[in-house]
Order: structure tokens, then C-alpha cells, then sequence
């Protein structure tokens, strides 16, 4: 039986970075998620995971 699983992303902002972002985007979390669901929905899954086979670099913040 498979069961569902959540997931977290976690990034750092400086005090600076974090009100410019809030004051572009008021609600950051539902416009993150947006944009997730947003760049999952473009590409088919068969891409993503042939993407995700073959990046050799992880994704970085500021």
C-alpha cells in the first residue's frame, strides 16, 4: 500500500531579500507553490526524470 508523503523546501533570506520578496509577492508560499506546480505541468514526466537523472549540480539560494 502506498502512502502519501509531504515535502518541505526550506531557503534562506536575509532580512533584506525576505521584504523585497514579500512586498513583489504578499502571499510567498501560495506564489512558490504556483510557480511549482506551474514548471511540473509544463514538461512531461518523462523529461523531468531523465532532467533529474542527468543534473550533476543542486540548486543553490543566496
Amino acid at each position: 500500500m502506498e502512502t502519501s508523503r509531504e515535502r518541505v523546501i526550506s531557503i534562506v533570506l536575509n532580512e533584506q531579500e525576505w521584504q523585497a520578496f514579500v512586498r513583489l509577492h504578499p502571499q510567498p508560499v501560495t506564489w512558490l507553490r504556483e510557480r511549482i506546480h506551474e514548471s511540473i505541468a509544463v514538461e512531461p514526466l518523462t523529461s523531468l526524470s531523465a532532467a533529474a537523472a542527468a543534473s550533476t549540480t543542486s540548486a543553490t539560494t543566496r
